[in-house]
C-alpha cells in the first residue's frame, strides 16, 4: 500500500518501515520536507474500516494525549490527519506524526544478545521512574499500559518511552465496558480485568527489568504463587532484586502503590548498598588527604570564596608524556625513512623536532585552564562538571541542594606493558546521575569525594 519515497500530505516523504506491526497498522520513518533541515519524523498509520471503531478510538486518544505531553524523553507530537485515499483502495488511513528518536529498542538489543550490568539496569529503572512520575502526576493521570522492551528506545545511555497507543487518560472504567490492552507477561492481572491503576505501569516496568536481567521474556519464565520466578536465572542477589520483586507483586496491596513510593524504596536500597563505601570515604583523614594531593599533583582544589569551590584535574602524567614523545618520534622517523631526503641525519632531526612540538602542544593544552573541572557555587545553588577532550569540552550542570550523596565506582580497566590499571569514577547523585569519569585512581576518587563532602557539610 505504502512505499519508500511516497509523499503524504505533500509534506512527509516515506523513507523506510520501522518495527513490526499488524497489517492494519504501519510505522514509517519519514522526512518532513516542510522543515529547513528536512527533519526525520515517525509516521504511525492506521487503516480504518467500519469494523474497527475501537482501534480508531484508541488511535485518536493517543493523538489527543500526546498533544498535551511535554517531556524530554517522550517523542514530541507534531501532527494528526486523515491520509488521502490510496489509489485502487476503498480503505481510509489515519496518520500520526512524532519526532524521531535515534537509537534501538531494548527488544532489538535483547534479540541481538546485548546484556546490561546491574548498574545499567538500575539507571534504566531510574529513567523510567522519572517518566512515569511525570505521566502519573498529570491531571488527570496518564497511564501508559504497555511498557515493555519494544516500547523503550535506548540512545546515549538514556531511555525514551514510545507508543502511546494503549494510553488511558483517566483511572476509571464505566460499567462493564472496557478495552483490554497490554502485553501478556508485562501487564498485571488487574489490567486484563479492565481496572488499571498507577501501579500497573510499575508492574510492567518490573517485568521489563526482569527481561533485561535474565534475557528471557517474562511469559517464558516460571511462576510461583503467580509471581515471576527469576532469581535462579541471575548471578547476583542484591536489594535491587528484592525491589524488582516488589514491583511485580501480583497483589495490588503488596506492590508499590505509586512512583514516589517506588523511588523512595530504591533510594533507601541504594543507600544501604553504598554504606561501606561511604564509611571509607568518611574516614579519610587530613593526613591521608595531603598525602594523596602530593602524589596526585594533577588535582588542584581551590576555594575562591566561602561560597565557591573549584576542583581541577589534569589527566596527563610524566610517564604518559614520555610515551607520547617516543611514539611520535618513532612514527615520524619511520615515515621520513621513505622520503627523498639527502640523509638519515635530516630524517632524525625532523622526527625529533616534530615529536617535541607534539609533546609541547599537548603540555600546553593540559594547563589548568584546559583541565577537567568541578565548580560549586553556593550563592547560585549550582554546580558544573566539565570534562574535556583534546578538541571539545562537555559541560553538565546541576543543583547543589538536590545532591543526596556521592559514591565511587570502577569504570574502566586499562592494560599497558603487561600491567593492568583500573580507572575509577565519582558519581554525584542529585536529580539525576552526574558521572565524573576522569580515569582517576580509587584513592584519588576517595580523596576527591571527601573534599567535596567536607565543603558541602560546612556550607549547610
Amino acid at each position: 500500500m505504502f512505499a519508500s519515497g511516497q509523499l503524504l500530505q505533500e509534506r512527509y516523504q516515506l523513507q523506510q518501515p520501522l518495527g513490526r506491526s499488524p497489517q492494519a497498522r504501519q510505522t514509517w520513518l519519514a522526512t518532513d520536507l516542510a522543515t529547513d533541515l528536512h527533519e526525520l519524523v515517525v509516521i504511525k498509520l492506521l487503516v480504518f474500516t467500519q469494523m474497527q471503531w475501537q482501534d480508531l478510538k484508541l488511535f485518536e486518544r493517543e493523538a489527543q494525549v500526546l498533544k498535551n505531553l511535554n517531556h524530554s524523553r517522550i517523542p514530541r507530537y507534531r501532527d494528526y490527519f486523515l491520509v488521502e485515499q490510496q489509489p485502487q483502495s476503498q480503505l481510509c488511513w489515519w496518520g500520526l506524526i512524532q519526532d524521531y528518536v535515534p537509537g534501538r529498542s531494548l527488544q532489538d538489543l535483547l534479540e541481538q544478545g546485548t546484556r546490561w550490568s546491574e548498574q545499567e539496569i538500575r539507571q534504566i529503572a531510574e529513567d523510567m521512574l522519572q517518566i512515569l512520575n511525570y505521566l502519573h502526576g498529570l491531571s488527570p493521570p496518564v497511564l501508559h499500559r504497555d511498557i515493555k522492551p519494544s516500547n523503550l528506545i535506548y540512545h546515549a545511555q538514556q531511555v525514551w518511552l514510545i507508543d502511546f497507543g494503549a494510553v488511558q487518560d483517566q483511572v476509571a472504567v464505566t460499567g462493564r465496558s472496557f478495552t483490554v490492552v497490554g502485553t501478556v507477561g508485562y501487564a498485571p492481572l488487574e489490567q486484563f480485568w479492565g481496572r488499571p491503576v498507577a501501579s500497573s505501569d510499575l508492574y510492567a516496568l518490573g517485568a521489563t527489568l526482569i527481561h533485561l536481567l535474565t534475557g528471557i521474556a517474562p511469559v517464558d519464565l516460571p511462576q510461583r504463587d503467580l509471581r515471576i520466578d527469576f532469581r535462579d536465572r541471575i548471578s547476583f542477589h542484591s536489594d535491587f532484586v528484592s525491589w524488582i520483586e516488589k514491583l511485580t507483586e501480583p497483589a495490588l496491596e503488596k506492590r508499590f502503590s505509586s512512583v514516589q513510593e517506588a523511588c523512595e524504596a530504591l533510594e533507601l536500597e541504594r543507600h544501604s548498598e553504598i554504606t561501606p563505601v561511604r564509611g571509607s570515604i568518611q574516614t579519610v583523614c587530613s593526613t591521608q588527604s595531603k598525602k594523596i594531593q602530593r602524589i596526585s599533583s594533577c588535582i588542584v582544589v581551590k576555594e575562591n570564596s566561602p561560597q565557591v569551590l573549584q576542583i581541577k584535574v589534569r589527566e596527563s602524567s610524566p610517564s604518559t608524556s614520555k610515551r607520547d614523545f617516543l611514539f611520535v618520534f618513532r612514527f615520524v622517523w619511520i615515515l621520513c625513512m621513505f622520503l627523498p631526503f639527502p640523509g638519515l641525519a635530516l630524517a632524525f632531526i625532523c622526527a625529533l623536532i616534530l615529536a617535541a612540538l607534539v609533546s609541547l602542544s599537548k603540555a600546553l593544552w593540559e594547563t589548568p585552564e584546559n583541565a577537567h573541572a568541578i565548580q560549586f557555587d553556593k550563592a547560585r545553588d549550582r554546580f558544573e562538571v566539565t570534562t574535556r577532550s583534546f578538541f571539545s569540552a562537555k559541560k553538565e550542570s546541576g543543583i547543589i541542594s538536590a545532591i543526596r550523596y556521592l559514591s565511587i565506582t570502577s569504570s574502566e580497566v586499562f592494560v599497558n606493558q603487561n600491567m593492568s590499571y583500573t580507572a575509577w569514577a565519582v558519581t554525584i547523585r542529585a536529580s539525576r546521575n552526574y558521572v565524573v569519569n576522569w580515569r582517576l585512581t580509587e584513592e584519588e576518587c576517595i580523596w576527591l569525594v571527601n573534599e567535596i563532602q567536607i565543603w558541602l557539610n560546612a556550607k549547610k
